[in-house]
């Protein structure tokens, strides 16, 4: 992996454009479209023996601006690069060659034979093993935990099918049907999500697949007023009043439900409650998970209280 990540850089210099680009296919929400997909569109492209700057340049920028709950990352991915060319040592016509490369990806059909070579090496993860395609499965349903399950799996199909012209994905197609994810829901007033709750978040996503957080309407409690934090946006959010276990049961298909503990009275409480939901949903699961020892004395009252005096800001999230 470090050779190619050297390659890509020295080119990128050697080219006139910065490296700062990679840091994008970092970021927190991307599962697939990371730097591990560039490099094997380097090698299915075999760029490394046979460099074609176009075609580089195209891997490069064709996914720098991704956000899947968007619909224009193409074009912004475009627009990235025809701005940072600028002061590289491509032509007018090179640049728009590899514009055009980018905005191709958005429909799959190749405006030329460069854009044509490109796409195919883009799709080739349809022509992987199974073990390969069910990896490919786990990072995509990461990327769009956003959607809800039953949306999802809809759209997914059809775009598979899409693809499925020799009939060579028809097993990976089964397996994503009959695929039962592990999905939990995170539920709370929230008001506001603040860094505690994002530990209990962070701990749930290495047990569950998938975390759903959801936010209640607890007639005890002031209607919730806080804006929801930028960093939780790839989740998937949704809001109910009334009682959990009818959310629960809005959502036709499998959960565990997850609590968060900060101590022996959140216990106490969290025991009370379990009963109740017993009663009301006897197949339901919940697990309960502690915060880690330096979020245990945050509140969302301590910091509507904090609040009023300006110093509230360190326990929220970006």
């Amino acid at each position: 992996m470090l050779n190619h990540f050297e390659f890509i850089k020295n080119k990128l210099l050697t080219l006139g454009f910065d490296t700062n680009v990679l840091n994008r296919y970092s970021e927190h929400h991307r599962f697939y479209h990371t730097l591990k997909h560039l490099y094997q569109l380097i090698d299915d492209l075999n760029l490394v023996n046979e460099f074609n700057k176009e075609l580089f340049l195209a891997v490069i920028y064709h996914d720098a601006v991704y956000f899947p709950w968007e619909n224009n990352n193409e074009e912004k991915s475009a627009d990235l690069f025809k701005e940072e060319a600028i002061k590289s040592t491509l032509t007018a016509s090179e640049i728009e060659m590899v514009a055009n490369i980018i905005i191709d990806t958005k429909s799959h059909k190749p405006s030329n034979q460069l854009s044509k070579k490109f796409i195919t090496a883009d799709l080739a993860i349809f022509e992987k093993p199974i073990h390969d395609l069910i990896t490919y499965e786990l990072e995509i349903f990461k990327e769009f935990q956003f959607v809800d399950y039953k949306i999802y799996l809809n759209k997914r199909i059809e775009l598979l099918k899409k693809h499925n012209i020799s009939g060579k994905l028809n097993e990976f197609i089964a397996y994503v049907e009959n695929r039962k994810p592990l999905i939990a829901v995170f539920c709370g007033s929230f008001n506001p999500f603040h860094k505690g709750h994002f530990n209990i978040l962070c701990k749930a996503e290495k047990i569950f697949e998938k975390v759903i957080i959801a936010f209640g309407r607890n007639p005890e409690k002031d209607t919730r007023s806080w804006q929801t934090p930028l960093t939780i946006k790839n989740r998937q959010q949704e809001e109910y009043n009334g009682l959990l276990t009818d959310f629960i049961s809005s959502l036709e298909y499998d959960v565990v439900i997850v609590r968060g503990l900060r101590n022996s009275t959140d216990f106490q409480y969290e025991q009370n409650q379990y009963r109740y939901i017993q009663e009301l949903m006897p197949q339901i699961k919940i697990i309960n998970i502690f915060c880690d020892k330096e979020f245990e004395h945050i509140s969302s009252s301590g910091i509507r209280t904090l609040e009023k005096f300006d110093k509230h800001q360190h326990y929220l999230l970006a």
